[in-house]
């Protein structure tokens, strides 16, 4: 069975090299963590672990060499606080400054997009009209093809089987949105990321 990744402080601290001692990456896993306490994902793990810091390792990884890789990071630790742990997006302007949250606005859903009782075909449309708000900024993007990276490498044949259709609808997300969006800033090595997640995943199907 797949091992689900998981990443402590510990494990990306010692990743994040020189980046470790800025100020606005302390303050950012800070809110993070005040954020995300007792939240937990569905294997059980706690929920900025398997998710926030693996994210923020991935970024660290994968887009090392970016200019601003301070601003990313920042940005991909804090891109669920507000959608998902009630910080206030002026909060975040005041500590952060407008590029950063404008950024974290734009990939926090609204109450509309995160409706229940939806179908998988409505969130499916609500996924598109997402990702082609925010496909003209940049980190934007990076940060949500980072995001979907880490939740997909989270799935596994159990929780396929339990709800199958939504995984279908996961997985034609990434083949025909985020792949798409990926090949639109020339980002191979995500292209190629999502092309090996969406082969592996698709086998819990047959």
């Amino acid at each position: 069975m797949k091992k689900l990744p998981r990443v402590t402080k510990k494990d990306l601290l010692s990743q994040m090299s020189e980046l470790k001692y800025s100020d606005i990456v302390k303050k950012a896993i800070s809110i993070a963590e005040k954020g995300h306490h007792g939240q937990f994902r569905d294997s059980g793990a706690p929920y900025i672990e398997e998710h926030i810091y693996y994210a923020s390792s991935l970024l660290c990884e994968l887009f090392r060499k970016e200019d601003d890789l301070e601003r990313l990071l920042v940005t991909t630790l804090l891109h669920d606080v507000v959608e998902d742990a009630d910080v206030k997006i002026g909060e975040l302007r005041k500590e952060f400054g407008d590029k950063i949250a404008d950024t974290i606005l734009l990939l926090s859903k609204t109450p509309e997009e995160e409706g229940q009782g939806m179908t998988q075909e409505e969130k499916y449309v609500v996924t598109q009209n997402y990702l082609r708000r925010l496909s003209e900024n940049r980190d934007a993007v990076i940060v949500k093809v980072i995001d979907r990276i880490s939740n997909i490498n989270c799935i596994v044949e159990d929780t396929v089987l339990k709800k199958p259709e939504k995984y279908k609808r996961y997985i034609r997300e990434v083949k025909n949105l985020y792949i798409p969006l990926a090949k639109k800033y020339n980002f191979r090595k995500i292209v190629k990321i999502f092309e090996g997640e969406v082969d592996r995943i698709e086998r819990y199907f047959i």
